[in-house]
């Protein structure tokens, strides 16, 4: 090792289990067991660097790894003017350095006055500080020297980095100038070819903001102003020609409006039909009659719902109870009905006509194609934490997989389950809506999920 680095002046390792030198290069320990450096030494575990009496050497502890003791103590010393020839006599003049120790023990001083031990103590170990040394003041940049318990200090005159620091301001300045005098000339170019065409473009602005809506923008100019000039000229066009068809709109609502009016017509003289069937039923003691006339009429009025999308769950299950009360009469009762639904669910609003196609459905391509056994329908409506959950099942003859992939994807003739599932999506997200489970020949049951859903309505005057 000593001849490989060329820094390395003495090896020897302080045995702890020798009496008696071995070589040139193992001695006991005892030797030197009196030194400061050899007690600091014994009790780490890292690397100590020393600079005693002008000599500069490293101690580490050597342990006996099968035995988990100290074998002895590396003692390495160094080349004092090799190790710090980087340093010696390279300092520009009027600059120092100093490296001391973490004790601020000095281990080198360079082009620095002498420094009593007060001022050594009051070097910092990090970042910048400031110190007086001789009579004279210095800006000190401190640094850990890596893999030692070094700390290196550069030191630089006041006057030096002050006249450097008036050096870059007057630099700075100068820059600055020739910047402000080329930013004014930009400036200047800028106002006579930009600055007008905004001004023009603003001009025919606010004369739209006053309500003139007949002005011509136009412009010859390629740049991005005139690019915006034609845009802002092409949306006006495109204004004028919305607020003549909002216009020719406005007459053709108006126009609707009075034959949806007419229309309304058609309901009224329905319930009032549907009251003297009734009248004449009960007067012949036709209950049967009046029952069916009296769920028609509540049928078609919910159904109807005044024309509004969103209606209370109370009056959906009402039409889809009457619904079904029709489908009896029609059926002679073939079949079995049951209701189980929640009070609490009927607080809450859905979107009209949601649960009388699938009704519709389970009675038609279910329980009336059915063979064999009597048909039965349960219809239940329940709260399933912050959801409203409907299920409609029936006992009929059951979907194949595909069935039910092909009437909820695509509009299917005589289903219309698509029609509701787009509806409830289009409302309430897609993470609600209808969920088919069926098993052909046993039955169907169709699940309709939404949110609790409160939708507040505009007074009627």
């Amino acid at each position: 090792m000593m001849y490989m680095v060329g820094d390395m002046n003495e090896i020897m390792l302080y045995s702890e289990n020798r009496l008696s030198e071995l070589g040139n290069f193992i001695t006991p320990s005892t030797a030197v067991k009196d030194k400061d450096w050899y007690l600091e030494t014994k009790g780490s575990d890292t690397t100590k660097w020393w600079f005693e009496d002008g000599e500069m050497f490293a101690t580490r502890v050597i342990y006996n790894i099968e035995f988990q003791t100290v074998s002895g103590e590396l003692y390495v010393r160094f080349d004092y003017n090799k190790l710090f020839g980087d340093f010696i006599g390279r300092a520009n003049e009027g600059y120092g350095i100093i490296i001391t120790d973490r004790q601020n023990r000095p281990v080198l001083t360079e082009h620095v006055g002498q420094m009593d031990d007060d001022q050594l103590q009051s070097l910092s170990r990090k970042g910048t500080s400031k110190a007086s040394i001789g009579g004279e003041s210095y800006l000190v940049v401190n640094k850990d020297i890596p893999q030692t318990d070094w700390i290196l200090h550069y030191l630089v005159p006041d006057n030096q980095y002050k006249t450097g620091i008036g050096n870059i301001l007057s630099a700075t300045g100068i820059i600055v100038l020739i910047c402000m005098v080329f930013l004014s000339i930009i400036i200047f170019l800028f106002s006579e070819t930009l600055l007008k065409g905004i001004e023009k473009l603003n001009t025919k602005m606010k004369m739209v903001e006053n309500g003139d809506l007949t002005v011509v923008v136009s412009t010859n100019s390629k740049d991005e102003i005139g690019q915006l000039t034609d845009q802002f000229g092409s949306m006006l066009k495109q204004i004028n020609q919305l607020i003549s068809e909002v216009y020719q709109t406005k007459i053709t609502q108006k126009s609707a409006e009075l034959k949806a009016l007419q229309a309304q017509i058609n309901p009224h003289f329905l319930y009032n039909s549907l009251s003297l069937i009734n009248s004449k039923a009960l007067r012949i003691d036709a209950q049967e009659i009046s029952d069916v006339v009296n769920h028609l009429s509540s049928f078609y009025r919910t159904t109807l719902n005044k024309g509004k999308q969103i209606i209370s769950i109370q009056d959906e299950w009402t039409n889809v109870q009457a619904y079904i009360h029709i489908q009896l009469a029609m059926h002679n009762t073939r079949f079995e009905v049951e209701f189980d639904a929640d009070d609490k669910v009927f607080q809450f609003e859905m979107i009209h006509l949601i649960l009388q196609p699938i009704v519709e459905n389970a009675i038609m391509h279910g329980i009336d194609l059915k063979r064999e056994g009597r048909g039965k329908l349960i219809l239940r409506a329940s709260l399933n934490g912050e959801d409203i959950v409907f299920a409609v099942e029936d006992n009929g003859v059951g979907m194949e997989p595909y069935i039910i992939e092909r009437i909820l994807e695509h509009e299917s003739t005589g289903y219309g389950m698509k029609n509701v599932q787009d509806r409830i999506q289009l409302l309430f997200g897609s993470e609600y809506g209808i969920i088919i489970h069926s098993q052909p020949g046993i039955g169907t049951s169709v699940i309709v999920r939404i949110p609790q859903y409160r939708h507040i309505r505009e007074e009627e005057s």
